[in-house]
This record gives C-alpha cells, structure tokens and sequence, in this order.
C-alpha cells in the first residue's frame, strides 16, 4: 500500500461543492490524526507516468498554459527515500526541456531535494530550502505543498464533521509545529466514505484565508490518482487549474531516470 500525497497524487483534484453548514455527528474514535493518516493509506501505484496541464489564470482572465510530463517513483522508505518526481517541460516552446528533479526524503523534517534545469544555460541548480516555498512552475502550490510532508510534523485536530458535496466530510485542523513555517494552518475536509480529500484550505501566518485547493480523483484500475486540481489565491484572485491526461501506472521506472543526467539529457521514453 503506498501513501498518498499531494505530489504523489499529482495532481488529482475534486470538486468541491458547498459546503453545508449542518454538522454530522462524528465518529468519536477517530482523531484528527487518525484521519489523516487514513489519507496517507490510499493504494496508489509504484510508479507513474501522466501529462500535467497547468492553466494559470489572473484576475484579468488572462490564462498561460503550461504542459509537462511528469515521472513519478514510490520508495515507501527504500535508502531513505519517500518518493522521487521528474518533470519536464514540453510547452510553451520557449520553456521546452526546463526540468525539474524533486527528491523526497522519507525522515521526518528532513527538506526535500530540488534540482533545477535550465536549457538555455545548460546547468543544474540545486535550489535551497526557502526557495521550496516559492511558486511551483508559477503558479498557486509551491514546491514543498507538492511534496510528503510528515504527520508528526503538525498537530491535527479533528474540528467537525460536515458535508461537503454529497457527502459527510471530517474537516481536519493541522498546524505546523515550526513557527516559520509559511502556513499558520491548514483545514482539510475528507469524505468519511474513502479518505480522498476534497478540499484543503490554507491560511497565511496571520490567521487569514489564503488559498483553496479542490481535488477531483480518478481511479483506473483501482488505483487513487489526481484527475485535476483547482487551487485559488483568495488574496490575489489568481487561480491555478491543474489537469492530469495520458495517466500511466506501474510501467517500471528504473532509479537511473530520476538522476541529475535524466534532467539534463531527458528521459529515453
């Protein structure tokens, strides 16, 4: 069983409907953290590949589109790994071949490895820790809302149940341990029927709404996956829609197409 997360279910996204307001008695065995750790059980794939659209969107409707293919590898602990990412910018032309190498530690608070690759210099730049908090790509994630972030790494705390669609959702409060965090909270709302969250919302340090994530999933071969995400900038009114195509699982990615010379060079396939 492999855990999910958000890179690993890149980018599989639900919408996300109003949100009742009448609360449903919750299941008082579970906490908080026993949600989320139940969303980190969904069986997903030991590898992956799939085509990521990005459609960034500004408040004047302006839209860019982005397409890359994006490589991913489960390692569920495997000489200290969580996961690896690959992806490769196919358009606009401009941006073709800039990559991206994401390596995500499986110990706790320990950053990701990101390692960036720009064509047009011919060089690899490992980025630093703080920039994991800068735009994915540019648009409403960042690079570290992509990754495996721990559980013990927040307090989570089981705020409600409620509906959110057409189902009973528990809505879940985490709050990061480390004050420097970019986040003073999160809440995420998870269906009770099947753990996939729906909806997550992000608040800045000062205790205001930043963004909102809706997630839509899909399930080929009864394997969780991300179909497509709309993640929004309340405090900007830019939007990010996030749509997953060509969606291949278990194909056999090797370790070597997730090395420094793959980003340079491209994958084979």
């Amino acid at each position: 069983m492999r855990r999910v997360s958000l890179r690993a279910g890149f980018m599989a996204l639900g919408v996300i409907a109003v949100v009742c307001a009448t609360a449903i008695a919750a299941e008082p065995e579970l906490t908080g953290l026993d949600v989320m750790k139940k969303t980190r059980e969904l069986y997903l794939a030991n590898d992956q590949l799939s085509t990521v659209t990005l459609r960034k969107i500004d408040k004047r409707g302006d839209e860019q589109k982005i397409v890359t293919k994006r490589y991913w590898k489960a390692y569920g602990g495997k000489d200290g790994f969580e996961s690896k990412t690959l992806f490769v910018t196919e358009f606009p032309p401009d941006q073709r071949g800039v990559g991206f190498l994401i390596w995500d530690y499986h110990k706790a608070g320990q950053a990701d490895d990101l390692r960036l690759y720009l064509p047009s210099l011919k060089q690899v730049r490992r980025m630093t820790t703080r920039e994991q908090d800068d735009a994915f790509m540019g648009s409403d994630l960042t690079f570290a809302d992509l990754g495996q972030r721990e559980l013990d790494e927040d307090t989570h705390t089981l705020l409600r149940t409620e509906r959110c669609g057409a189902t009973p959702c528990y809505v879940v409060q985490s709050v990061p341990k480390d004050q420097e965090s970019l986040y003073g909270k999160k809440l995420t709302w998870v269906p009770v029927t099947d753990f996939t969250p729906l909806r997550i919302d992000y608040y800045d340090r000062k205790g205001d709404l930043l963004k909102t994530q809706a997630i839509e999933w899909q399930r080929p071969n009864n394997v969780w996956a991300w179909k497509r995400a709309e993640v929004k900038n309340v405090q900007t009114s830019h939007k990010t829609l996030f749509e997953i195509s060509d969606l291949r699982n278990n194909v056999g990615l090797s370790d070597d197409e997730f090395s420094e010379r793959i980003l340079k060079t491209g994958p084979r396939r």
